[in-house]
């Protein structure tokens, strides 16, 4: 009997430990921060909670990749340029996201915004003849945000059959994911599963649910994100459009002192590819088909598809080449600006709106180094999603 008591006052002391954990962990991962949108993180992107939480009535989900990882010290990244404003971005995306990830992604945090438009800043290096490569998308796949797209109703058979094909394929590395996402086919989209795997799926899910909320509450409270609240919060009361003119002429001066050498990209870039140099010079003079085909394309389009399912307006950003590194190494003027006009016709395929940089190629200062946005760049860029914004 004593035995029966101290069993039944283990669990319960258990039980009352795991719910008091959930909700200390859940009201600590609803941060409804301003600052956590424009964050540069590699993890924020796979967290659903994180960005259901925090994207709010004075922002969209701007999507991308690496760019958001340079120049956040500068005065032109999203970071330091909204810090205070009425335009939250959030910034989803770091090195190897692409955009079948953001179509899936989308599809799982649609439900929470409020403003329904979205930004895709695209990268011509993911539309080398490979796509994207699969233990990249292993790496930045979350299982979360999968699972909220097939359980999501307003996008069709067909996008979703789409993104499930791409996503077993690109698995191949994961086996234990890849089963997984056919349990995700068949219990949330599907509706087929068996009465076990709808049980295992329920359970995982919640396990995974839970993991996330902790792994939130770790970024909120992180010291790069309460270095950045400092900012907002000094930032406070800013308000209004940014001056675009004076930050074009301050990145205009600042490069001038700081961006002196053939390529016009930060210093610090130039001195780390300069021992390499030599061996650039001419590398890509037979890439006359560079970034002209290929799987990502018709990724873009599974993005711009699922825009058009789930209503949401969306706005491509045509980020150029630098013009005197490619020129450098021999990569034909042509193909570049084949690349750009393909982008040019899949968007008027979808009826989409373009904010196009491709004639940004020969802008000084416009680089950080041979493909990131840098000064000038990032100020263009900053403008475009500010005007997207502003526009009813």
């Amino acid at each position: 009997m004593k035995r029966m008591k101290a069993f039944f006052l283990a669990l319960l002391l258990f039980v009352v430990t795991v719910v008091g954990c959930h909700f200390y962990i859940t009201r600590e991962a609803t941060m409804d921060s301003a600052a956590l949108g424009t964050l540069p993180s590699e993890e924020k992107g796979k967290l659903r909670s994180a960005l259901v939480n925090n994207i709010d009535e004075n922002g969209y989900p701007v999507f991308g990749s690496s760019e958001f990882m340079h120049g956040s010290d500068t005065a032109y990244h999203p970071a330091q340029v909204f810090a205070g404003s009425d335009f939250h971005p959030m910034l989803i995306g770091a090195g190897y996201y692409q955009s079948l990830s953001h179509a899936t992604t989308l599809a799982s945090i649609a439900e929470g915004m409020t403003v329904k438009k979205a930004a895709l800043i695209l990268s011509p290096q993911w539309f080398r003849k490979t796509g994207v490569v699969d233990q990249a998308y292993a790496s930045r796949f979350s299982e979360t945000h999968y699972a909220a797209a097939m359980a999501n109703e307003d996008l069709n058979d067909e996008v979703k059959q789409y993104i499930s094909d791409r996503t077993q394929t690109l698995l191949s590395v994961d086996e234990k994911t890849q089963q997984r996402v056919t349990m995700y086919d068949d219990v949330l989209w599907k509706k087929d599963g068996d009465p076990i795997e709808t049980i295992r799926e329920k359970a995982w899910s919640a396990f995974l649910n839970e993991k996330e909320l902790f792994e939130t509450m770790l970024l909120g409270n992180s010291k790069k994100l309460r270095e950045a609240e400092k900012k907002e919060a000094a930032a406070s009361g800013n308000g209004g459009e940014p001056d675009w003119e004076a930050l074009l002429q301050e990145a205009q001066d600042e490069g001038e002192v700081q961006n002196q050498n053939q390529f016009y990209i930060d210093e610090k870039a130039y001195k780390r590819l300069e021992p390499h140099l030599e061996k650039k010079k001419g590398i890509n003079s037979d890439a006359y088909k560079g970034y002209q085909s290929g799987p990502e394309f018709d990724d873009l389009r599974c993005f711009l598809q699922t825009c058009q399912d789930l209503g949401i307006e969306p706005m491509l950003v045509i980020v150029p080449v630098n013009g005197y590194y490619y020129d450098y190494t021999g990569f034909p003027k042509e193909a570049r600006e084949k690349y750009y006009e393909k982008i040019r016709k899949i968007a008027e395929e979808y009826g989409v709106k373009v904010a196009d940089l491709s004639d940004q190629e020969y802008t000084k200062y416009f680089f950080e180094d041979r493909v990131h946005l840098g000064k000038k760049g990032w100020v263009m860029v900053d403008e475009s999603l500010y005007e997207f914004y502003k526009e009813t």
